[in-house]
């Protein structure tokens, strides 16, 4: 799906959702109005209420009226009790509250929008996040010496803390390297389900996947970065084995400059894996990247040194 299916189906989705919140809502309500006691109290409570609104317009005490209108809300209540309903209930319960499933926020994008994308892309990319385990949860059966295991260990923890203080750590960034088959990717992968979870909008993405994304945007007659905005305002941003995809000229290096230039000047995190070497990286990707990449004031590194476990399976 390109760009624009894929936001017109996270739209059809909101408003699917936010006519289901409302139609249960309606539901219920109607199933409450249908009781006459529930019915009397409601009416009575309306009363009280522009009761109440008339005698302090006119500057005196209502304190009578409104110690029987918290009786008559607490009635109205147990009688949604016995009904197996709560006064919620007659309310619609919005998946996201901030837009109430209109996917507008503060006059842009809510942020259930973009995640929602994220996801998209993600499954597109071949990632079900379902079948990953929390960080807590990490299974090292795959390493088999002591060594590579106590480094696995210290790997999650460092990575645990990352995401226990993200709104709050110096080191945004965070580069995983070594040999392919070290579980760097799936580490990543187990990371994005964590910030998911904390509402953090997180993509994964290959760099064969996002090298194709950037090829799009070079061929498209539509201002560059406005279609890069979307990579470019995500909380997290995970590259997977960086080093793999293809050098097209004037579009790889030149689109990766731009990417990880505006996410820095944002301050936004982004998580690297990759099989290459520091000076590999600097090879082929020279200075300008290879700064940013692995700037020292911004990025943690991680470096694997283990075998490949892919071999061990």
């Amino acid at each position: 799906m390109n760009r624009s299916e894929i936001y017109r189906k996270v739209f059809e989705t909101l408003s699917q959702k936010r006519e289901h919140a409302q139609l249960v809502a309606e539901i219920n309500k109607n199933k409450a109005e249908q009781n006459k006691e529930y019915s009397d109290l409601l009416s009575k409570q309306r009363m009280l209420t522009m009761e109440i609104g008339k005698i302090k317009f006119e500057g005196h005490s209502a304190l009578k009226q409104e110690k029987e209108l918290e009786n008559v809300i607490k009635q109205k209540e147990e009688v949604l009790n016995s009904m197996s309903l709560t006064s919620e209930d007659l309310l619609p319960k919005y998946d996201c509250p901030k837009c109430a499933d209109t996917g507008i926020y503060q006059n842009g994008y809510c942020q259930c929008v973009m995640q929602m994308y994220n996801n998209i892309l993600m499954q597109d990319c071949g990632v079900d996040l379902s079948t990953i385990p929390s960080l807590k949860d990490y299974d090292y059966k795959f390493f088999t010496t002591e060594k590579e295991v106590e480094f696995a260990k210290k790997c999650v923890a460092a990575l645990v803390e990352y995401v226990n203080n993200f709104d709050e750590t110096k080191y945004k960034n965070i580069v995983l390297c070594g040999a392919s088959g070290t579980g760097k990717t799936y580490l990543t992968k187990c990371i994005a389900k964590e910030l998911l979870l904390k509402n953090h909008t997180t993509l994964f993405i290959s760099s064969f996947d996002l090298n194709n994304m950037f090829l799009e945007e070079h061929l498209s007659q539509s201002d560059k970065k406005s279609h890069l905005k979307d990579l470019i305002d995500l909380d997290v941003l995970i590259i997977d084995d960086l080093g793999t995809e293809p050098i097209r000229k004037n579009v790889t290096k030149e689109y990766l400059l731009l990417l990880l230039n505006e996410r820095l000047a944002k301050e936004k995190a982004t998580i690297i894996t990759t099989n290459l070497s520091q000076l590999d990286v600097l090879d082929m990707y020279e200075e300008r990247i290879f700064s940013r990449i692995f700037n020292k004031k911004s990025t943690y590194v991680l470096q694997f040194t283990g075998s490949n476990n892919r071999t061990k399976k």
